[in-house]
């Protein structure tokens, strides 16, 4: 089960680390409207990456001019290879992805 921003356990028993700011500032741009629910993007890369969370990070980006939140979620893959995806929290929108993926090959969509 996942329970607002910490995730305790995704496939099985982990320690998940979400910074106790984060937890609020997620909190409060999820009450704003600003951003969806962390369960849905963790539901969309479910079905595409197998593996375990490992740490989400929350912050806020706007050294782009986009002004926009962001999760960072890291992955441990099956394969013991982990995968670091950026994730526009306003969409879900996977914006950049590191690591090897199922395919065995090295992302760095930069």
């Amino acid at each position: 089960m996942l329970g607002g921003i910490v995730v305790c356990t995704l496939l099985a028993p982990t320690f998940v680390r979400a910074d106790s700011n984060d937890h609020e500032q997620a909190r409060q741009a999820l009450a704003e409207g600003k951003i969806i629910p962390l369960r849905a993007v963790l539901e969309n890369i479910e079905k595409q990456y197998a593996g375990q969370v490992v740490k989400i990070e929350f912050e806020h980006d706007d050294d782009d001019g986009q002004n926009r939140w962001l999760y960072e979620i890291k992955l441990l893959q099956d394969s013991g290879d982990m995968l670091k995806l950026l994730v526009d929290a306003e969409n879900g929108k996977i914006l950049k992805l590191k690591g090897k993926t199922r395919h065995n090959k090295t992302q760095d969509n930069d």
